[in-house]
């Protein structure tokens, strides 16, 4: 698995385990096969692809996109939380809007 702690600039697409527990600037794709754990923030826009895993304790502060994998929010999300497809998972104590 691979962790960061601090900033990533621009658009990325995650194809294997990430941890971030810094910041996100540009949009993120997390595509079949990637499993990103976002202890830090997304800046723009999550996307979540068909096989991938996503766990937000942090925050986005656009829009999150579930178009087919398995997405748990137990952060701060705010944007619009946008189920397509897949399974999406919002705790008790997350902050949506």
């Amino acid at each position: 698995m691979s962790i960061e702690h601090g900033k990533i600039e621009g658009d990325i697409e995650i194809t294997s385990e990430f941890k971030m527990h810094g910041m996100f600037t540009g949009n993120v794709t997390v595509k079949q096969g990637g499993h990103l754990i976002l202890h830090g923030m997304a800046a723009k826009s999550l996307t979540v692809e068909p096989g991938a895993v996503v766990e937000v304790p942090g925050m986005v502060t656009g829009n999150v996109v579930n178009n087919g994998g398995t997405l748990h929010i137990a952060g701060t999300v705010s944007g619009q939380v946008i189920e397509n497809s897949g399974e999406t998972n919002i705790s008790e104590n997350a902050a949506l809007g």
